[in-house]
């Protein structure tokens, strides 16, 4: 971004409910996006074995496994690199909102895309482009994101307005979720997968583009500063053990909602014997679950340590995917009564991992201010949007490669059940690495655990 003559003036005043509200719409939109991309591409390009449905992909299983995964990690490299280019850019619109006004109508239009592949059934020329539409939709998405981000710890200082402004935008972030859940297999099946895809991209959209006019701008970069190369300040950052703990736990715990997702579609038509279209329920009843959650976080974490109720929430996950390896085994009650009663086991501490990443996010953007004199919250939120995406990355690989060594038919369904084995394996592991996690609530908290 070039150097602009004149500056905006920064935001000196308390923030206005409206304020708060229009700055978390971004979490809306991407909420719309995730749910549909997530919930539905694999199983649209990848459909059961023996099926009806158009298969769009040759080697179904493991082509749209390379292409996700291929696709997430190059998305995942380029979160910290926008961080940075995002935290030292200088413009009379500030360091994030130029990324957000560019990036937001090449996300829509990108997302829309995703779902006309160019030919018929499956063909090497839906590979190809496939993966160009993702290549484009992943950098889009990460150049809103991340500038996004970065604004929460600017909008406060204090702990509980950020506890708030974060609660708002998981809430907000959940009604993109159930909106697109519970809508998604209704337009699906009345209008097909490119209307569907055209309404509620247009809903996040707008909500998009409305969110630019709730950041405000608390600091400006120092003309005088040296700037420190982008692989110096990811090699600083990641050599931090506080960084790297948080870092390590998100990229095992945050990637099993992306399983849970993305398994959805199979557990609902090859073990609840429905139809596909009906998993958009049992995904609304997820994002329900999240959304009355967030009170109940919202309390705990203004009245005991976030590093220690983000442990109380990944044990709680656990306990939830393992139950969910024996739903369609219960007596009395049928399968689909037996995931409605055990989804939400799992659902409800999800709501608390997004609300807890954020805020211990902004705290750790207070620590590395403590520890070098320089705020740089992006290039934080770069690393949080790296570590996240390779898991998500990861979890196209995993899903594909567990239902191809276990068996997703309906013969054989044993694939499905053994993916939430993964994921509270994934979340144990995730909770032994995040042990020696100690940032504070707080900057003088940090200041006098860290010794700084």
């Amino acid at each position: 971004m070039a150097k602009s003559g004149s500056k905006s003036p920064l935001f000196t005043g308390p923030l206005t409910m409206a304020e708060i509200i229009l700055y978390n719409l971004a979490g809306l939109a991407f909420n719309v996006y995730d749910t549909v991309l997530y919930s539905w591409v694999n199983y649209f390009y990848n459909p059961p074995e023996g099926s009806d449905v158009v298969r769009y992909l040759p080697a179904a299983a493991f082509t749209i496994a390379a292409i996700l995964f291929g696709g997430r990690i190059l998305d995942a490299v380029t979160d910290p690199l926008i961080g940075y280019w995002s935290d030292h850019t200088k413009s009379r619109w500030g360091r994030r909102k130029p990324y957000i006004f560019i990036a937001n109508p090449i996300l829509f239009l990108a997302f829309i895309f995703v779902w006309t592949p160019p030919a018929a059934g499956a063909s090497v020329t839906n590979i190809i482009y496939l993966t160009a539409v993702l290549f484009v939709y992943y950098w889009a998405y990460t150049a809103v994101l991340i500038p996004w981000f970065a604004v929460l710890p600017e909008m406060s200082p204090k702990k509980n307005e950020r506890a708030k402004i974060a609660s708002i935008g998981v809430a907000l972030g959940i009604l993109g979720a159930l909106i697109a859940g519970g809508l998604y297999g209704t337009l699906i099946s009345r209008f097909g997968v490119f209307a569907m895809a055209l309404i509620l991209g247009a809903v996040a959209f707008i909500a998009g583009e409305l969110s630019l006019l709730g950041i405000k701008q608390r600091h400006r970069i120092d003309e005088s500063e040296k700037l420190s190369g982008f692989f110096g300040a990811m090699k600083e950052a990641f050599a931090d053990r506080q960084i790297f703990s948080f870092a390590a736990m998100i990229t095992l715990v945050q990637l099993t909602y992306q399983l849970m997702l993305m398994n959805t579609p199979y557990l609902v038509t090859l073990i609840l014997k429905r139809p596909d279209t009906d998993s958009s329920i049992l995904v609304a009843e997820v994002v329900i679950a999240m959304a009355v959650s967030i009170p109940l976080w919202y309390f705990l974490v203004k009245r005991y340590p976030k590093r220690q109720v983000f442990r109380g929430v990944i044990i709680a996950m656990i306990a939830g995917f393992a139950l969910s390896f024996f739903i369609g085994d219960y007596p009395l009650v049928s399968p689909f009564v037996q995931a409605m009663i055990i989804f939400p086991v799992a659902a409800i501490p999800l709501g608390g991992v997004f609300l807890m990443s954020l805020l211990l996010i902004a705290d750790l953007t207070d620590y590395g201010e403590l520890k070098t004199g320089k705020r740089k919250e992006a290039i934080y939120y770069g690393i949080y949007g790296f570590v996240r995406k390779t898991g998500w990355a990861l979890s196209a690989v995993i899903l594909n490669g567990v239902l191809a060594a276990f068996g997703y038919s309906a013969e054989n369904p044993t694939g499905v059940k053994v993916v939430w084995v993964v994921c509270a394996a994934s979340c144990l592991v995730g909770l032994l690495l995040f042990a020696p996690y100690k940032i504070g609530d707080t900057k003088e908290e940090t200041k006098k655990i860290m010794n700084l």
